[in-house]
């Protein structure tokens, strides 16, 4: 199959999902897929060998990124292993211990999001190296440390090299390895996690019974060194080059496509977007448990053992040997079944994840209680075979549903869930529950909560197809709008495509799509509440869409802040009084000129051709604006958003409750606005106010497009207009 012939989405779509994004998206979806010649799975859910995949996209990446994971997770496992050890030296009892472990875990989590930023935003490959080379020299100080004080301050700051683990790596390896493989290359990333429990975790048990101190053992994060300096000579692949390669060859365009330039999406936005996947948001809800488990197993599991078994460090080590060999049979069978079963249903790996986390937390409660350390042996070799699955199914979901730009916060956010919800209880309830009764009731717990969290991923998989289906209209969409500008198309000011917007549960507007030609003024009118006001502040940025994209100018604006919205060329005039009453005319417009204060000359200017603009309010400029009449305030509050010279103004209701006259001027001004090039789309309840500005109008209906042409062809359709405008005559 040559390169032009590829599916676009690798892991072979099902027909089901295809079928909706044509649905919604309709015949320009169509039009693209055919174009794409993008096809649907073939159903037989085989997944291509992977010697193949490697040869062709290098066993260095997952080698490398696998092995850096390796030695931060081994000094993760080797002191909680010699947790018994290092509260002996430190003189603290179980909570303390608890709380040490708690810091450090927080830390981890804190820096991962700050980290998954950087890397989506910059290289991950830099990220990755540079942490790494940071943990490296940070955890051997940790051994030399006299107390616990020095200790928790270092292990806070060696966390900034536990970040990338869950974050970096797992955003790279999506990208680095093609869509049908990437099951079994995560799972192989999670190799490192059994190694650290079982080699690692025995050489540092060896190392501290060799030597009679826990110290020595922290030498081994000098491997990390030469792990870096290799990572830093690999190439960073594109980000979002699996789902986006075949758009931009057939497409010419760049790395960045329809996008290249536009604003980075902020924080705020980035994290409102994600949490709006279900699926993704009820395994952040579900991977608390893990938290749970991941933080208070290790540790108390430790304490376990030296206390109901009396074991030493090295005997610990030895039965965390025999358990971690689990992993190795789990993950490599996690991998494989993990493609071939995202291939064929891909809500069936969470459904899976789910059965096995549940298996887990009930098999590894039930073996504490076992008469013989062997059976204990047993049955936590057991439980974690269960447990193999989970992590590998996750982060395949996530990579399938989150947005190729936000992937390294997507994963970064389990990370926060574990600590906020499953962190804290692991380590300092579970520590202070283990002081008070016994670290293996303490332990039990874990069983009933892993159970919960079965549930959630279970409930979760039900929303998998959904978001899936919205990464292919996506990507569709930013197909389609690549080839636009290939074919030489205008690029409007506007662009709405299949918009959905929700307030809570409630939705107000349904698969919204429009176009504003640059230069145009164009009336959005409607009914009360059809959406007419919602759609603006998307569109400004105040509020973002559930479903769909918005582009301004061909920059796409879906989920950018008010702030880089206006950096876009865009004010809004929102409905209502928008005047600071307490401050006079001049200190309104001063205020509303804060994005361009530094330019003093252009503020200057800016404020002298509102006065030009407005005469009256040269004569107020010293008087309160609370104290102008209605119209003075609207002329105040369209002045201060004309200050940026904004390329499109978005105005709702203009001169709903003014006098003709006021009416009349505010008209003029539009008009000039207009004429000086700007683009208009108005709010508007009045027909002939919309007939006597606009020559495009679109018509809104309970949250629906009904209307979408020339505003004299809305007077012919009676259908529209009777129901609102019973009593208003409708003229031409």
């Amino acid at each position: 199959m040559s390169a032009d012939d590829q599916p676009l989405l690798d892991f072979a779509v099902p027909d089901e999902l295809l079928s909706e994004a044509i649905a919604h998206g309709g015949a320009g979806t169509a039009a693209a897929v055919a174009d794409l010649r993008l096809m649907p799975g073939t159903g037989d859910g085989k997944p291509p060998p992977m010697l193949p995949i490697l040869r062709e996209h290098g066993v260095a990446g997952v080698s490398l990124f696998t092995i850096a994971a390796l030695v931060t997770l081994t000094i993760d496992n080797g002191f909680a292993l010699l947790g018994p050890d290092i509260q002996k030296s430190f003189h603290i009892n179980d909570a303390a211990l608890g709380a040490v472990v708690f810091a450090a875990s927080a830390a981890q989590f804190i820096f991962a999001l700050p980290i998954a930023l950087a890397s989506d935003r910059g290289s991950r490959i830099k990220m990755a190296a540079f942490t790494l080379l940071l943990f490296a020299v940070v955890v051997p100080l940790m051994g030399l440390a006299n107390s616990v004080w020095v200790f928790a301050g270092l292990a806070v700051i060696s966390a900034i090299g536990h970040g990338p683990r869950d974050t970096t790596h797992m955003s790279y390896l999506t990208d680095a390895y093609p869509t049908e493989a990437r099951a079994r290359i995560f799972a192989y990333h999670s190799g490192a996690d059994p190694i650290a429990r079982t080699i690692g975790i025995f050489i540092v048990g060896t190392i501290a019974s060799a030597t009679g101190s826990w110290r020595w053992s922290t030498v081994i994060a000098l491997l990390g060194i030469p792990v870096a300096l290799a990572i830093l000579r690999l190439r960073e692949p594109a980000k979002g080059l699996n789902e986006s390669s075949h758009i931009l060859k057939r497409s010419g365009l760049d790395d960045d496509g329809a996008d290249a330039g536009a604003p980075k999406v902020l924080f705020g936005s980035a994290l409102q977007r994600l949490l709006r996947i279900r699926s993704l948001y009820w395994q952040l809800v579900a991977v608390a448990v893990l938290g749970f488990a991941g933080t208070g197993i290790p540790l108390f599991g430790s304490l376990y053992l030296k206390r109901t078994w009396h074991l030493d460090a090295g005997q610990r080590g030895h039965v965390y040997l025999v358990v971690g060999l689990a992993a190795f049979l789990g993950i490599p069978v996690a991998g494989f079944v993990g493609d071939r079963m995202f291939r064929r249903r891909p809500e069936s790996c969470l459904v899976l994840a789910g059965a096995c986390l549940a298996a887990f937390g009930t098999i590894y409660a039930a073996s504490l209680y076992a008469p013989n350390l062997w059976v204990v042996t047993a049955g936590w070799f057991l439980a974690e075979c269960m447990l193999a699955p989970v992590a590998t199914a996750i982060a395949q979901t996530v990579a399938a549903t989150a947005p190729p730009d936000m992937r390294s916060l997507a994963y970064g956010l389990f990370g926060i869930y574990a600590l906020v919800f499953g962190g804290f209880t692991g380590a300092v309830v579970l520590g202070a529950i283990s002081d008070a009764t016994s670290a293996r009731f303490a332990l039990a717990l874990i069983g009933p909560v892993c159970v919960v969290g079965g549930a959630l991923l279970a409930i979760g998989s039900r929303h998998v197809r959904r978001d899936i289906t919205l990464v292919i209209e996506d990507t569709l969409e930013r197909y389609q709008e690549g080839r636009r500008r290939q074919a030489g198309g205008a690029v409007p000011a506007l662009q709405v495509h299949h918009l959905d917007f929700n307030y809570g549960t409630q939705q107000v507007l349904f698969d919204i799509s429009l176009e504003v030609a640059e230069g145009e003024v164009a009336a959005l009118l409607g009914t009360n509440g059809a959406g007419k006001s919602t759609l603006l502040r998307a569109v400004s940025g105040l509020d973002h869409p559930t479903r769909g994209t918005i582009r301004i100018f061909g920059s796409n604006s879906t989920y950018l802040e008010a702030e880089q919205v206006l950096g876009l060329g865009v004010a809004m005039l929102p409905g209502g009084k928008v005047t600071f009453p307490n401050l006079t005319v001049a200190e309104n417009l001063r205020v509303a000129g804060h994005s361009i204060r530094r330019d003093g000359p252009r503020l200057r200017a800016a404020v002298d051709e509102v006065y030009e603009r407005f005469p009256v309010l040269v004569e107020r400029r010293d008087q309160r604006a609370g104290t102008l009449s209605g119209g003075e305030q609207q002329m105040l509050a369209l002045g201060r958003v004309l200050l940026t010279r904004p390329r499109m103004l978005l105005i709702d209701e203009l001169t709903l409750g003014l006098a003709p006259k006021i009416v009349e001027g505010l008209i003029a001004t539009v008009r000039q606005i207009n004429a000086d090039g700007a683009t208009i789309l108005l709010v508007e309840q009045s027909v002939n106010l919309a007939l006597t500005l606009a020559d495009h109008a679109f018509f809104l209906e309970r949250g629906q497009v009904r209307f979408d042409g020339p505003t004299t062809e809305l007077l012919a359709r009676d259908d529209l207009l009777r129901p609102i405008f019973l009593t208003a005559e409708v003229t031409v």
